[in-house]
């Protein structure tokens, strides 16, 4: 292709792309005349944003985002419905996938402004699969289990995939370990805390870590002594 066809090229998708950002901001805005439905056609879906940014993904990812979170602030003044709200998320993931904090805050949305545990959960692993190696996005999910749903197993679980993750931190094997622990796992979350005391370069975290260890050793000790069912403070041994 000559350097004039480039150019060409490059300028017909540079109109397209203003073209759809365009449509996408009055329908955002309100601008649009007609019902819902007949605002929905004009509203572009995440494949064809894919399809017609072509080189400029990730450009209109972070553009769209930008104008989603003053979308956001917007409703939560009470001056949009938030109708948009799914198609946004939507578009933007699929311009960017590894964008995951448009899946976390998204996730936060689902939750707190409409209480949908069960979509939020979803968005987040929607966002798990576009990036794996992201410990926020399964360490949210092992949060909302435990601090929404109660369910310490799967809790754990989710707060040991972020463990395994390469930005993982202190907080993920500590908080898979108190929630082992109130699941009743307790050789596994011993384990945990063991782990974590040999691992932690945090001096507080030792410190912690070290205290569960000992607890949890007398907790199984007695287990042994007065059986499974024993129900009461651990006494000494």
């Amino acid at each position: 292709m000559s350097g004039s066809m480039k150019t060409l090229l490059r300028y017909v998708t540079l109109l397209g792309l203003g073209a759809v950002i365009f449509l996408t901001l009055r329908v955002i805005e309100g601008q649009e005349d007609g019902s819902l439905q007949q605002e929905r056609l004009y509203f572009p879906s995440g494949t064809f944003l894919v399809e017609s940014t072509l080189g400029f993904r990730e450009a209109t990812a972070d553009y769209l985002w930008f104008r989603f979170v003053q979308y956001y602030g917007d409703y939560s003044k009470g001056n949009n419905d938030f109708r948009y709200f799914e198609l946004l998320v939507d578009g933007i993931t699929k311009l960017d996938p590894k964008f995951d904090e448009a899946y976390y805050f998204a996730s936060l949305v689902f939750w707190s402004s409409f209480g949908d545990v069960e979509q939020s959960i979803d968005m987040l692993k929607r966002g798990i699969l576009a990036n794996p190696d992201k410990a926020k996005l399964p360490f949210q999910i092992g949060f909302m289990y435990y601090v929404i749903e109660h369910d310490y197993e799967r809790a754990a679980h989710w707060f040991e995939v972020a463990g395994r993750c390469s930005d993982a931190t202190d907080k993920e094997p500590r908080f898979a370990a108190f929630a082992r622990y109130r699941a009743g796992d307790d050789r596994v979350s011993l384990e945990l805390w063991k782990n974590l005391y040999q691992t932690t370069a945090s001096p507080q975290m030792e410190e912690l870590a070290l205290k569960m260890i000992e607890k949890l050793s007398r907790k199984i000790e007695i287990m042994k002594i007065y059986g499974p069912n024993f129900i009461g403070p651990i006494p000494e041994i």
